[in-house]
């Protein structure tokens, strides 16, 4: 009973949630770990940063197409 009330204690300080977000120029998912107290986010999966450079050395180097016809 005391080690089941130890761990609850222990995953109720590790309230976080996942969310799933679309980048929208990479059109790739990346998942944010958020804080559910504060909506804070801890971490991000790859990094949006490493995402948005990614992005625009693609866009400067001319990969990057328009699907549009």
């Amino acid at each position: 009973m005391q080690a089941t009330e130890n761990r609850n204690k222990i995953m109720k300080k590790l309230e976080t949630s996942l969310r799933f977000q679309l980048h929208e120029k990479l059109e790739e998912y990346y998942v944010p770990i958020v804080d559910k107290q504060t909506d804070h986010v801890i971490k991000e999966i790859p990094p949006r940063k490493m995402l948005d450079l990614y992005a625009s050395i693609i866009e400067s180097i001319g990969i990057m197409v328009d699907d549009k016809i």
